[in-house]
């Protein structure tokens, strides 16, 4: 009895999710559907995708370590020896490097059903194509390291800004505190 309850719940439940009638959707659509799937996979992985992930992501992340790090310590008003920060990053790189590994994995069957409701296989095959480009070959290659000096420069260009940013925000929150205080009676 169970089955059959369950069975029509997922029959609705995909519907919902996919936007189709039972009745409208056909075989076609599920085979164009994962045709369309295992292409976005062969895009992927001609991109080096979770090479790409992984090169990235885990410079990006101690770059923002550093900089968190470095915002709490300032607004603490304290300094962390050096040997402390040090085994501070280390760890943090070490837990960063088990999240790499599962959000990679997780990420490529995401980014797979994106590129699959958007391009048909044909298309994906073709994308691949462009990637196995020489020239592309070379821009996915120099890509983590050219996203780091990047992220890089737009750190440093936003702690320019940081000072005014702040100023702005305490300036709202008085102006609101203020603003309360004067409509309450006592």
């Amino acid at each position: 009895m169970k089955t059959p309850l369950i069975a029509g719940l997922s029959l609705i439940l995909s519907t919902v999710v996919h936007g189709q009638s039972p009745a409208t959707e056909s075989k076609t659509e599920n085979s164009a559907t994962e045709a369309a799937l295992e292409a976005s996979y062969r895009l992927l992985d001609s991109t080096g995708y979770n090479e790409q992930l992984k090169a990235t992501i885990g410079p990006m992340s101690l770059m923002v370590f550093d900089e968190m790090l470095s915002q709490s310590m300032k607004k603490e008003g304290v300094e962390l020896e050096d040997e402390l920060k040090q085994k501070l990053r280390a760890a943090f790189a070490e837990e960063m490097d088990q999240v790499v590994e599962e959000f990679t994995r997780d990420s490529r069957i995401e980014a797979g059903l994106v590129y699959a409701r958007y391009y048909s296989a044909s298309e994906l095959d073709r994308l691949t194509e462009i990637y196995r480009d020489p020239v592309m070959q070379k821009s996915l290659t120099i890509g983590p390291q050219l996203q780091t000096e990047l992220m890089t420069i737009g750190m440093d260009n936003m702690r320019k800004y940081q000072p005014g940013i702040e100023e702005r925000m305490k300036a709202v929150v008085a102006q609101y505190l203020s603003d309360l205080l004067s409509t309450e009676t006592f």
